[in-house]
């Protein structure tokens, strides 16, 4: 009877098998409400931009290798994406393959940017000027300009990842209202501040508006 009662103990201590373990990362982004598909533009961004954060300053190396064969197209898409941001070139060659044969046009295009990035796989990078998406071929011509580039890229999209993002201060700028004042840095590596310029000159601010 003393046995049966300190073996029901110490099943009581450990933890129960169908106790859920925390989802990672991309476990959240798979399963997120609104996926990045086109009719979500204005659906979710918020929760799919700081994720993408998490994702990338995580450096989840394996995780990341891993999901390039993942079912969901978001994922690999994902998972491609941070591999380029994160220079792992032993993923160059998955990367490359999943550029030649893979059937979603959002992992083809991360694929092709993630290549650029690396500056690795030129001749794939050359074919893919030729896919049959054009939004591919686009990427495929700025990625091929990466090779004469005499910037990191992919250093410097670290380094601004590394920065962080904050929720509140998210979707700020509102048309019809003054500009909110951030920094950054610009593509040839200088600070920033838009309260510096704002209403002496005029400015044009141009940020890419696809997200995956």
């Amino acid at each position: 009877m003393r046995q049966l009662l300190g073996l029901t103990f110490l099943l009581f201590l450990l933890p129960s098998a169908s106790a859920q373990e925390p989802s990672s990362l991309l476990d959240q982004y798979r399963n997120l409400e609104y996926p990045p598909e086109a009719e979500n533009f204005d659906k979710g961004w918020k929760d799919r931009v700081a994720l993408e954060f998490e994702i990338i300053n995580e450096r989840d190396l394996a995780s990341l290798r891993s999901a390039l064969k993942d079912e969901n197209r978001f994922v690999r898409a994902m998972a491609v994406r941070a591999l380029g941001i994160l220079a792992d070139k032993a993923s160059a060659g998955p990367i490359a393959q999943l550029l030649k044969e893979d059937p979603d046009f959002i992992v083809r295009t991360r694929a092709v940017e993630s290549l650029g990035l690396l500056k690795m796989q030129r001749e794939a990078i050359e074919l893919a000027k030729k896919d049959r998406d054009g939004g591919v071929r686009w990427s495929a011509g700025l990625a091929a300009d990466e090779f004469e580039s005499q910037t990191d890229n992919a250093a410097e999209l670290r380094r601004a990842f590394a920065v962080g993002i904050k929720r509140d201060e998210m979707d700020l700028a509102k048309v019809g209202r003054p500009a909110p004042n951030f920094t950054a840095t610009t593509s040839d590596g200088k600070p920033f501040k838009l309260s510096d310029v704002l209403g002496k000159k005029p400015i044009a601010i141009y940020f890419a508006a696809f997200d995956c």
